[in-house]
């Protein structure tokens, strides 16, 4: 069991990537926590209800950053820029970004930031979890307490690799399975994510693996997919693996951009799995199984069947 913290009663918090599928499910959980703000570079992109919790900053740009932080208690980090363009790779981008929060947090001596990262990237096999990793390391240093919550595939209608899997199951009437179909990764629904992040507020600081209550491999997870879908299963196995050509493949059945899908498909190929499930123990929830998070996130995605 994890040591409790108390966090002040109506602290100041800001939520960074507040428009983004995690901080947007996040942000109606925050609401009575505390005086709320979302750090964003358009305000127009929160909905029109939202947009006065607005401060619009830029963590590339460090000077935008020092009104936001002042006088925040706590803060949530859920920035990653695996976007195209900016003239700079999403590792670059992500690590200038943690570098300039670090620096004006310490200054505006924020208490304590939250962060959610994934599952793996040590081993550098994958270079979007290794960035992931890496910002996770810097943030360390951002002030007094630290919180990392480590997930593997959210399950969610707005979630990228979750979708993406949905889409190339529900297009394509016959799958071909790279050599990644036999990596294991163990899937966790959005509301358990943000019931952790909420509960984050109160724990001890330190990094937290969270997973859902099962382990697929992802040739397993397809299968449960098309029954979900109502649609027969079949597949064929490739005996090779090429991330690029992946990406390609898949943007032109989805509709997604091959330089988003690029690194997903590349983290694809290594087991996603948690060596300690802290779900549970410290963040007192209680994990939704793969197939009723699967079918409430189908249903809510409105180019896709409505699961069975």
């Amino acid at each position: 069991m994890s040591v409790s913290i108390q966090a002040p009663e109506r602290a100041s918090i800001l939520l960074t990537g507040a428009s983004g599928f995690v901080g947007s499910a996040l942000l109606p959980a925050l609401r009575d926590a505390g005086d709320i703000r979302c750090l964003v570079r358009d305000a127009t992109r929160l909905s029109e209800p939202d947009q006065g919790l607005a401060i619009e900053a830029d963590l590339s740009d460090p000077e935008s950053l020092v009104a936001a932080l002042e006088g925040m208690d706590e803060v949530y980090y859920l920035v990653h820029s695996m976007e195209p363009g900016g003239g700079q790779d999403f590792v670059e981008r992500d690590r200038i970004a943690a570098e300039n929060y670090v620096e004006v947090a310490r200054r505006a001596g924020v208490r304590r930031t939250i962060y959610l990262g994934g599952i793996g990237g040590s081993d550098e096999t994958s270079e979007h979890l290794a960035s992931r990793r890496e910002v996770e390391t810097m943030l360390e240093g951002a002030g007094a307490e630290f919180v990392a919550l480590r997930a593997s595939m959210i399950v969610g209608a707005e979630s990228a690799s979750f979708g993406t899997l949905v889409r190339i199951v529900s297009r394509l009437p016959v799958l071909a399975m790279p050599a990644w179909r036999d990596s294991q990764t163990q899937p966790i629904a959005i509301d358990d994510v943000v019931s952790c992040l909420v509960a984050a507020r109160n724990v001890a600081p330190g990094a937290y693996e969270i997973a859902g209550p099962d382990t697929f491999t992802f040739a397993e997870m397809t299968e449960l997919i098309a029954g979900l879908l109502g649609e027969t299963h079949r597949s064929f196995d490739l005996p090779f693996s090429n991330s690029r050509l992946e990406a390609a493949v898949t943007s032109l059945i989805t509709g997604e951009d091959r330089e988003l899908l690029e690194p997903l498909m590349e983290g694809l190929h290594g087991n996603l799995v948690v060596e300690r499930n802290r779900i549970a123990d410290v963040f007192d929830v209680d994990p939704t199984p793969f197939a009723e998070a699967a079918r409430r996130a189908i249903a809510a995605m409105p180019d896709v069947a409505s699961p069975r």
